[in-house]
């Protein structure tokens, strides 16, 4: 039974290797034949590119047949040039020759005819040559040209003495053809002085004249900061005659310097009864403190406008005036007022802002350290940025950090007007809900970012260059309809913008619907984006008011973003919140052309003072306030 079985295996076993080897076999002789079609291509291939080539040998004798023929031209040309030169000049020469020997058979002529002449001693002298009707007649070749170099001589003096020559010295050719009376007029040792000497003004100064003083003048100073310094030359003094005033005006910068302010408070009696004399700056926000207004201030904006970490602030006063003032004394200073300030301050700057019918809305991120369960941890949060559009008022926020819809909602929740965004999904309530009364605009510049994304796998032939080119050319519309008023730029939007937008609109639907498979990832990410931002987008056109883009609010959060990289972090909510108004009423300073050294110093004396109306520290309204007595 056993051996039964193992023959069945065995029988098995074979008949499986030969299926194997059959198969084998089969995929062996399939390979071949491809390996020898694809033999006979590259064949076909090599004799196809063998039969096209040209050879190299033809290649050389084309150019050399090419190379002797423009030589064979230009060497025919350059013969004809020159037979044509010699036989000008051959002409020339023979004019020359037969005028040369008229005048010398005329001279001979004329020596026969005079017999007294004969005994002269040709080219001796001229003193024997005789005039006729202003004519000198000379008696021979060589007298001839001995009075024409005479002549020539003269004449060179004559004009070296009316123009001036390369010296003042006359060449030993020269010397002999001047009269006495001419020699001794040219010497300056025998000139008579004029009545009225020149006078001495010393050497001449060789240094390059000041700019004139109106080209300096970059800003009024008053007299108490003019520095006059006097320079003589060595050896004179203000008792010396002066012949001459330049006056070079140099702007030097005075570095900060701490001034002590030693306040005396004395008591005396007032109406029978003894008091106490009161701190001059009893209603400033900074009373019981031991800093001035200045000194803060500078610790404000070196923050808030150049983007300083406190560590690099407390560093360039201690270098500018060597006092060391502790970084947490400053720190605590600075927010304890920027919470005073914010406290009384930003109700009524915030409605500033929701008085305005346009706003640009933009978010930016932050971290900040939250009590998170007790612990205290590091976290990214986020700050919402507004800009108005009539009063270039800026107004950051921080509601915990939250980027949700309901922030938005909230702050806008008495807002009647427009706002424009990107294309994030909190600002799409505002379309989809009639009853907020915000209207939404969109974003070109982030349309067009998508687009730029996706060129990156395309050239200028593809689908998304397209789309950028007829971008561009709204821009450039755009650009046009700098100086028209709202109502001009409306019209022209209608005549040029509309008929583009509704291309590129037709476009979008084609590529979206039906050429789907023409378009890569991230082409149909763009085309997509665009399709959902299109109703925002189409609406700008619809007021004059309205911008294209929203770079308006992009703009105002550089500075947000530059102070991040360098200070890194707020230390708390409360810190984040003093942050954001710190950065609205410093950017506000800049949009509107306002010192904001002027404006904070302003603010830290009167906003915290009696009868102060707080509209006026809007930057809309703002002016200084004087102080009473």
């Amino acid at each position: 039974m056993t051996d039964e079985r193992l023959s069945r295996h065995l029988q098995q076993e074979n008949a499986d290797l030969k299926s194997e080897n059959s198969r084998l076999r089969m995929q062996t002789d399939a390979q071949d034949t491809k390996i020898q079609e694809r033999d006979d291509r590259i064949l076909g291939l090599l004799d196809q590119i063998a039969n096209n080539m040209v050879r190299k040998e033809d290649v050389d004798r084309i150019v050399k047949d090419a190379v002797d023929d423009v030589n064979a031209k230009w060497q025919k040309r350059f013969d004809d040039y020159q037979e044509e030169t010699e036989a000008k000049y051959k002409k020339q020469m023979e004019a020359m020759a037969a005028e040369y020997e008229a005048k010398i058979a005329e001279i001979q002529n004329q020596k026969d005819g005079k017999g007294d002449d004969k005994d002269q001693t040709p080219g001796k002298s001229t003193k024997n040559s005789k005039k006729k009707g202003g004519t000198v007649i000379c008696n021979s070749m060589e007298e001839a040209m001995q009075r024409i170099q005479e002549e020539m001589n003269k004449a060179a003096v004559m004009q070296d003495q009316a123009f001036g020559g390369g010296s003042e010295k006359l060449s030993s050719e020269q010397k002999p053809a001047v009269n006495p009376e001419e020699e001794n007029a040219d010497d300056d040792s025998k000139v008579q002085s004029s009545a009225n000497p020149r006078g001495d003004y010393g050497e001449r100064n060789n240094e390059s004249k000041p700019r004139p003083e109106e080209y300096s003048n970059y800003i009024k100073v008053d007299k108490e900061d003019e520095i006059t310094v006097d320079c003589y030359p060595e050896g004179c003094d203000e008792n010396s005659k002066k012949y001459g005033k330049r006056t070079n005006v140099i702007w030097e910068l005075s570095l900060p310097k701490l001034k002590k302010m030693l306040v005396n408070l004395y008591r005396c009696k007032v109406n029978g009864k003894k008091v106490w004399a009161k701190m001059p700056n009893r209603d400033s926000l900074l009373k019981g403190t031991h800093l001035g207004t200045m000194y803060v201030v500078n610790l404000i904006l070196n923050k808030y406008l150049n983007g300083m970490a406190e560590n690099r602030t407390k560093k360039s006063l201690e270098y500018v005036t060597g006092a060391d003032v502790p970084k947490q004394t400053n720190n605590t200073l600075v927010n304890n007022l920027l919470t005073k300030i914010r406290n009384l301050f930003e109700e009524t700057y915030r409605k500033h802002i929701l008085i305005d019918s346009y706003l640009a809305v933009d978010e930016t991120v932050g971290d900040v350290f939250v009590d998170d369960n007790g612990e205290i941890h590091l976290r990214t949060r986020y700050f919402w940025g507004f800009r108005t559009s009539v009063t270039n008022l800026v107004y950051f926020i921080y509601d915990k950090g939250s980027r949700s819809r309901e922030v938005i909602v909230n702050f806008l929740k008495e807002f009647i007007g427009t706002i424009q965004t990107d294309g994030a999904s909190m600002y799409k309530i505002f379309e989809k809900d009639p009853t907020l009364n915000v209207t939404r605009l969109s974003c070109l510049v982030h349309i067009r970012r998508y687009f730029l994304k996706s060129m990156k796998f395309e050239d200028k032939t593809g689908v998304a260059y397209r789309f950028l080119e007829r971008i561009r050319l709204i821009y450039e519309f755009e650009k046009s309809y700098k100086n028209l008023s709202d109502e001009e730029r409306q019209e022209q939007r209608a005549l040029d913008i509309i008929p583009i937008l509704n291309d590129m609109y037709q476009d979008l639907l084609y590529y979206a619907n039906t050429a789907a498979v023409k378009c890569g990832e991230l082409l149909m990410k763009a085309i997509n984006y665009a399709k959902a931002e299109w109703a925002g987008l189409i609406r700008y056109t619809e007021d004059g008011r309205y911008r294209v883009d929203n770079n308006a609010a992009e703009s105002i959060m550089r500075d947000l973003a530059c102070g991040r990289k360098n200070f890194l972090f707020c230390g708390s909510d409360n810190a984040a919140k003093n942050l954001a108004f710190a950065y609205s009423l410093t950017e506000s300073c800049k949009l509107n052309n306002i010192n904001p050294y002027e404006y904070w110093s302003d603010l830290i004396d009167f906003v915290g003072c009696e009868g102060i109306n707080l509209n006026s520290f809007v930057h809309s309204q703002w002016h200084k306030h004087a102080k009473t007595a």
